[in-house]
């Protein structure tokens, strides 16, 4: 197992370099000149030219791309061109507000998922399985930053006593009521779009499962209904949904980019938001390369929770 880990580990080497290259490309294609954005419009064209020497800028892009990916190895991502603070920086400090925000809506996501999933899987074509499905087609037709400001206006201002405040953040640390409250409308606007895949994936696979000889045999040796389904069913139907789970926790920041800009929540993708208007392409280079890394690490934890969820797969041979 450690060796598979290690060898998965270097093959991701060569995936996050090209991710670099991508990045680099990409920000270099836009049309903004860094040094205007640093020192202003109006600012004298020796103080231009001294800025873009200073950040190497008046090399070609070969030598740029080298020099910014030296930097980038060592955990240097540059310094905003706004705000002067190292990216590094900025990403850590906001990095928490994201991951809580993250991990909230997949709680959400995967808890009512299997709930409702299993409800209705077992009552297949009853009202609660075509109201769940109803669910799910309307959780993957809503834009998210529609369906944010939908439950704003709907809780914040519709409702009597305000329920939910309409955005903000305030630290777990510094007062957890309060930060439950202003995390419940964005984590579940983040979550609705997952929750409706997961549900129909667990519901899809609990039928699959639900068919197989294994199954009637458990039933046949008295089983309780409650014990099939989670004991001999369950197990086996969350192979699929894991792989769900782990690209969506990857794509958790890509989502909290339009999810963290209606809600005002502090985090990563807020921050690349501001950066975009702004050009200011280090910030969004950092945002990207940490968004891609989740990614990749997502990907590996799921593929070692399948020889947990599934004793058949060893990954003794495949490191062989």
């Amino acid at each position: 197992m450690i060796s598979y880990i290690l060898r998965r580990l270097l093959l991701m080497i060569p995936v996050a370099l090209l991710v670099t290259v991508v990045v680099f490309a990409l920000a270099r294609l836009s049309p903004a000149d860094p040094a205007l954005v640093i020192a202003g419009e109006q600012a004298d064209p020796a103080v231009l030219t001294a800025i873009r020497e200073q950040l190497g800028l008046d090399k070609p892009l070969p030598v740029q791309y080298v020099a910014w990916l030296s930097h980038v190895v060592r955990g240097d991502l540059g310094r905003s061109f706004q705000t002067r603070q190292r990216v590094l920086e900025a990403i850590t400090e906001r990095l928490p507000a994201t991951i809580e925000l993250g991990a909230a809506a997949i709680l959400i996501s995967v808890t009512f998922a299997l709930a409702i999933g299993i409800l209705s899987a077992v009552k297949r074509n009853s009202l609660i399985d075509l109201l769940s499905s109803s669910v799910t087609l309307m959780g993957v037709s809503f834009p998210s930053f529609f369906l944010g400001l939908l439950l704003i206006l709907l809780f914040a201002y519709v409702i009597p006593g305000h329920i939910f405040p309409p955005g903000g953040y305030v630290p777990l640390a510094t007062d957890p009521s309060e930060n439950l409250r202003r995390l419940v409308l964005p984590a579940a606007t983040l979550a609705t779009a997952s929750l409706a895949i997961n549900l129909r994936q667990v519901r899809s696979s609990l039928l699959d499962v639900f068919g197989l000889e294994y199954m009637r045999t458990a039933r046949a040796k008295g089983l309780r209904e409650r014990t099939v389904i989670a004991r001999h069913a369950l197990k086996n139907a969350l192979i699929p949904i894991v792989t769900l789970v782990g690209i969506q926790v990857g794509a958790i920041i890509e989502g909290a980019f339009i999810t963290e800009t209606v809600f005002s929540w502090p985090g990563i993708g807020r921050l690349a938001v501001q950066a975009i208007p702004s050009q200011d392409y280090p910030v969004v280079q950092g945002v990207v390369l940490v968004s891609a890394i989740s990614y990749m690490l997502s990907t590996l934890v799921v593929d070692l929770l399948y020889a947990w969820l599934d004793p058949r797969i060893s990954y003794v041979s495949a490191a062989a």
